[in-house]
């Protein structure tokens, strides 16, 4: 016994001996620590080793890659589209890599290239009208930017895992491995809608992410290539240049300043920084797909990590059998009236959900949301944290700051697939691989091109809608088809457009069949050309005009053009406009016509052969046309063609004589608008005076195919509906279908669907919006969007928007994206086109004060 008590006291002394060392060395390593930490710099401090061959190389010996995902509108998608969408990134996760980090950052939309680009346009422009125009422009997106447009960027983060630990790999396996989980999950993301975006330089991009995440108010003025040379130049200056070649990345990328003393925040560079995360209990239970767009059309300022771990099947299977038999035996033991027995029995009957999941060939994963807030002080962070609070208490869910964990949150946060294990143990949520597919995250479309022009504000997520229609590597055309009912605003839209196109220096046709007056203040004022088009007009476009095309810059591109005949596609433009003049000409007639039209150019002394069409006395110029009376006199003397001279007299001799004239107008003006509104009385005359326009304008638009133009043809039911006749009909499908290979864009408006739909069964309506890579829907009647909706397969929810949108709001359908648009016009341009009755009142207001 005393043996055995001295052996216990030994073991005591020992056992208070080490304890006091292990206080002494702690004691004695403390101020080390401290001094360590002290004089630790922010370069050494992140756990980036060096960024090679596109792949991050962090300081613990890992290899990560990000991928840039181009995100997709997924709410306004039908719920079969929505469900075909969860299906294939149910088949991404089940072969993805094991950790996943999928991030999305929110800042203020950076549009200072846009801006930039704004600003040469201006500088390029001599009218100054127009100069006036683009200043205006300018400080409107300027301001509007500042305080609407959010731009967010979505990243796909993962990490080398290696088959077994034990062996060495080589660092060329490590990065085939990683390319082909990149190449895997492009390929699958691709079946979801979403495309990885592409970097000439990987190694740029990447550095350009860790750089924009870690200095978010430095980065707008001074991107990452300033930072680098501000770093050599430095070098240069301390005489270090024989250290220039070994200079860590650490150094270009890392913040000025990092401050983590207090509890709740953060704060890099001065800006604010505040980490949260969902806990494991504050998610709902049931979810629709999607769920998590909720959170990332939040707002400016809110960033979304969102991580992903697969656990080992068979283990997870051990141990959920283990815990459902530790649960039922509990329960045996508890009283129904217990409080304890409600949550055994949720927790059985979840032990038996995941069970059967994982038996019906799911996945397990541990699921964490961890959410960063961003603010210029410690108010507006606050007031932002108890709104996202807010938000999710909305939603039923949960939201925890990390107090004392801020600088656990800022390292998770880092794009590096490295969640802090005390974060994971207090937000993670266990989940089936269809329940991790419904946190589908990439779900916040966004149009921002650099060289486009402004539409509007996305109304989902706030962000500027700027679309270059013209960048043939987004878009397959540039042609946009606007539908809406009278009144919801199609003039608007296409005179705003117009005036911006204008602004860019792109050529802009418009053709007006009905309240051409509403275009003529906005022409006016920007040094247009407005050509009525009428029987009192003094403005006259010669059908009959062989005009003569400037070929040099196709020449330059092609060589020598092929020598077509001219007057033959002469004739086949006029059999149109004849038809649509004279709609039940028999065979005959138009046999007759055909020689009569032949005759009436070869009286001019005008043949087949193309070198008939030039004037001796100046080769330069074509001989003078023949006019329609020319036309006229051949078929009155032939008795069978009687009819048709006398129908073709009152546009010879009659009350529309102005047709019958030599052209008078010019179209080289960059803004020309022709008004044939004034044909209205006469539903033929309306139709043959949009022929003759859009004829001209169509000469016009393939003289050069490297310029950019746009023709805008509104109410085109004119000449594609009832009223009008097949041949009218193909050559607008003709121009639809091939604008683009000049370079040009034609937009297409209309407010009556039946008639835009009845010829030929629709043949016509739906191949213009079959060639239209960009749709505008504004507010319809009930049975006018039932009807769009089957044509461009709308879900109900937008069928449902479409019919309550207001006065300038509308949807946008682009490279298979719906977004909601509110379209915006600054104070000068709703002067030079509006057409409601209060504002314009005002405005002529505002003139008697000028004036007196």
């Amino acid at each position: 016994m005393e043996r055995k008590e001295a052996k216990r006291a030994e073991k005591a002394a020992k056992r208070n001996a080490a304890s006091q060392q292990r206080q002494m060395d702690a004691a004695a390593d403390t101020p080390v620590k401290k001094k360590r930490r002290r004089d630790m710099t922010l370069e050494d401090y992140f756990p980036i080793d060096k960024i090679a061959n596109g792949i991050i190389y962090t300081t613990d010996h890992r290899y990560i890659k990000i991928l840039e995902i181009e995100p997709i509108n997924f709410l306004l998608r039908s719920t079969l589209e929505q469900q075909g969408i969860i299906y294939s990134f149910i088949a991404y996760l089940k072969i993805s890599p094991v950790k996943l980090q999928i991030k999305m950052i929110s800042k203020k939309a950076d549009i200072n290239k846009h801006l930039e680009q704004a600003a040469l346009e201006l500088s390029r422009e001599t009218d100054p009208r127009c100069r006036e125009l683009q200043k205006d422009y300018i400080q409107f997106v300027k301001k509007l930017s500042s305080k609407e447009a959010v731009s967010r960027r979505f990243f796909l983060i993962f990490e080398y895992e290696p088959f077994n630990i034990n062996r060495k790999v080589e660092e060329k396996e490590i990065l085939a491995a990683l390319e082909t989980a990149a190449q895997t999950a492009k390929t699958f993301l691709y079946q979801c809608g979403n495309e990885v975006v592409s970097h000439d330089n990987e190694d740029e991009f990447t550095a350009d992410v860790l750089y924009t995440l870690l200095n978010r108010s430095l980065c707008a003025d001074k991107p990452l290539q300033s930072r680098i040379t501000d770093v050599l130049s430095r070098y240069m200056t301390e005489g270090r240049q024989n250290e220039m070649d070994h200079i860590r990345i650490n150094e270009f990328i890392s913040p000025e300043s990092v401050d983590f003393k207090h509890s709740s925040y953060v704060r890099i560079n001065g800006v604010y920084h505040a980490y949260l995360i969902v806990p494991s209990d504050g998610y709902k239970s049931k979810v629709a797909p999607g769920w998590l767009s909720l959170l990332i059309n939040a707002g400016e300022g809110i960033d979304i990590d969102f991580y992903l771990h697969k656990q080992p099947k068979d283990k997870i299977q051990q141990r959920l059998g283990q815990q459902i038999r530790i649960n039922r035996s509990k329960i045996k033991d508890a009283s129904d009236t217990n409080a304890d027995f409600d949550d055994l029995e949720s927790a059985i009957r979840s032990g038996y959900f995941l069970k059967a999941g994982l038996a019906n060939n799911e996945d397990f994963y541990y699921m964490n949301l961890l959410i960063t807030i961003t603010a210029s002080n410690a108010e507006e962070l606050q007031w932002r944290i108890q709104e996202m609070k807010k938000l999710l208490i909305s939603q039923d869910m949960d939201l925890r700051s990390c107090y004392f964990l801020q600088e656990q949150g800022f390292l998770s946060t880092l794009p590096l697939a490295n969640l802090d294990k005390k974060l994971f143990e207090l937000s993670k949520r266990n989940v089936l691989t269809t329940g991790a597919a419904s946190c589908y995250p990439f779900t916040s479309y966004s149009i921002c091109d650099d060289n486009g022009i402004l539409f509007g504000v996305n109304k989902h997520n706030n962000s500027l809608v700027i679309a270059d229609i013209f960048d043939s590597r987004q878009y397959k055309n540039s042609n946009i088809c606007i539908l809406g009912c009278s009144g919801a605003g199609k003039t608007f839209t296409m005179q705003t457009m117009a005036l911006r196109m204008r602004r860019k220096g792109i050529q802009v046709f418009i053709i007006a069949p009905l309240k051409g007056h509403e275009f003529y203040r906005a022409c006016k004022n920007v040094g247009g050309e407005f050509i009525q088009i009428s029987p009192a007009s003094r403005s006259c476009i010669n059908i009959m005009d062989i005009r003569k095309v400037d070929n040099s810059v196709n020449e330059l591109l092609d060589g020598p053009t092929m020598d077509a005949s001219a007057l033959a596609a002469k004739i086949q433009k006029l059999h149109i406009f004849f038809s649509l003049l004279i709609p039940d000409m028999n065979h005959e007639e138009k046999q007759l016509l055909d020689e009569a039209l032949i005759k009436t150019y070869a009286l001019k002394g005008i043949t087949h052969k193309n070198e008939s069409l030039l004037d001796p006395a100046d080769p330069s110029h074509y001989k003078k046309m023949p006019i329609l009376e020319d036309v006229y006199d051949i078929l009155i003397q032939n008795p069978d063609t009687r009819r048709l001279a006398n129908i073709l007299n009152r546009l010879v001799h009659g009350s529309a004589s102005s047709f019958n004239q030599q052209t008078n107008v010019d179209l080289t003006n960059k803004y020309t608008v022709l008004d044939i509104s004034e044909l209205t009385g006469s539903s033929d005359l309306l139709t043959v005076g949009m022929f003759v326009a859009l004829d001209y304008v169509w000469d016009k638009a393939k003289e050069n195919r490297t310029a950019e133009k746009a023709i805008f043809v509104d109410e085109v039911w004119q000449l594609i509906g009832a009223s009008s006749n097949r041949l009218a009909a193909e050559f607008v499908l003709e121009i639809a279908k091939i604008i683009r290979a000049y370079s040009g864009a034609g937009i297409f408006a209309t407010q009556d669907l039946n008639d835009f739909f009845a010829l030929d069964d629709g043949k016509y309506g739906k191949g213009i919006i079959n060639n239209c890579k960009t749709k505008i829907i504004l507010n319809m009647e009930d049975e006018e969007a039932q009807r769009v909706k089957n044509i461009l397969h709308l879900s109900e929810t937008e069928v449902m928007n479409i019919t309550h949108f207001q006065r300038g709001n509308g949807l946008i359908s682009t490279n298979n994206n719906n977004i909601t648009v509110e379209f915006k016009a600054s104070t000068l341009e709703k002067e030079l086109i509006t057409t409601d009755r209060q504002e314009l009142l005002e405005i002529i207001e505002r003139q008697k004060q000028k004036t007196g």
